[in-house]
Parts: structure tokens; sequence; C-alpha cells
């Protein structure tokens, strides 16, 4: 219990509350731990929603299909944290998107009415919850906005300029929603260009282009 504690005192949710309230948000609380190994899915497409779902550590991918029924990670997130925050107290509570383990995870279902009662008598919590709502709205709008109005060859950039290394392409496919192909082939241009350079480690900015 204690090394439970100390893991989901970590999330942005409780930051700053005392680990007194959350020991006594477990012991009176109905609530499970549900381990998931890695690739096993954590949660469909369409699954209703009952609890407040904290990933308590490991790392987990949302993907859903695109009109050309191509899979696409929407995005990739590492625990601790809070997972659909906005559809929990939804009426229409249902997982907008598959959940899966990227890592192995360990994940804490608690009751959402419970919780919901702890928010009301912590305003720290609630405060913390109504930021990761505004946070999570705005990173969305921006990957949409990034999806919408970026070309193919200009999101392969933003992504080495974020995660500095490309290792998988067939990861990147799905990040970026498109064939492996028309993938491949861009990162060719760039390769051919010298904006990018394949190395031991994979494919990364050249040194001169870090710098722009």
């Amino acid at each position: 219990m204690e090394n439970l504690l100390d893991k989901i005192a970590e999330a942005p949710v409780f930051r700053g509350c005392q680990k007194e309230l959350l020991a006594e948000l477990l012991s009176g609380t109905p609530h499970h731990i549900r381990r998931v190994a890695a690739d096993g899915v954590v949660a469909c497409l369409g699954d209703e929603l009952h609890d407040m779902l904290i990933l308590v550590e490991g790392t987990i991918y949302t993907e859903m299909t695109n009109n050309e029924d191509k899979e696409l990670v929407v995005e990739t997130l590492d625990g601790p944290l809070v997972l659909a925050p906005a559809y929990v107290y939804s009426t229409d509570n249902k997982f907008p998107v598959t959940v899966i383990a990227k890592t192995d995870c360990v994940l804490l279902y608690i009751d959402r009415n419970a919780f919901a009662d702890l928010m009301h008598r912590d305003k720290l919590m609630m405060m913390n919850y109504i930021k990761i709502l505004s946070e999570r709205y705005l990173k969305l709008n921006t990957k949409v906005n990034s999806v919408a109005l970026h070309s193919l060859r200009e999101r392969v950039i933003a992504y080495l300029e974020e995660f500095k290394t490309i290792d998988n392409v067939a990861w990147l496919a799905k990040v970026t929603g498109v064939a492996r192909p028309s993938l491949s082939r861009v990162l060719s241009e760039l390769k051919s260009e010298g904006i990018i350079e394949r190395t031991l480690d994979g494919i990364v900015l050249v040194a001169n282009q870090k710098q722009r």
C-alpha cells in the first residue's frame, strides 16, 4: 500500500495533496489494481468508463482508425496520470479511442462517485483536475492543427525536434497516420537534402538543422 501511495502521489491530479488523504481514498473507497502486459489492450474504443482510471506506472498509447482504415496513434502517455479525464463524468462516458499498453502497466480503478466526493472536500485536487482538463484540450487542439495545417514533411521534422530520434519507422507511420511507403519517401527526400541522417541509434536531424 505504501509503495502504491508513493506512486499515485506523483500523478498531477494529486500534486500537493497530503498522503493521508490519498491513504483515506484507498482505504475507504472501492478500488482495484489491474496489470496489463506490453502490447495488451487497456480499453477498446466505445468501452464504458465507470471508474476513475489512473495509470500508476508504465506507458500507454491511444489509437483510432482514420477514414482510410489506417491506424493512427493519437498520443503516447507516461504514468502516473489520469486516463480519459474528460470522459469519466461525461453523459457519454465511453472511451473515444483504443488504449494499448506500450510497456508493462499498472492501473488503478477508483469508484468515480467516491472520487468526486473527495474532490469536493479537497479544493487543491479539484483545481488540479480542472487544470488537467484544460491542458489536455490545448494539447489535442495543437495536435489537430498540426495534422490539418502541416505537410507530412513538416510533421516528420517537428517529431524529430521533439523526440530527437526516429528508431521505428513503422511506429512513426502510425503516429502520423500515413502509409509506410509515403513516409519512407519523405524520409528519403529529407536525407538526400541533408536534413536528416541515419545513425546507429536511428534517424536524427543533422547538427546544423538543430541550430535553426
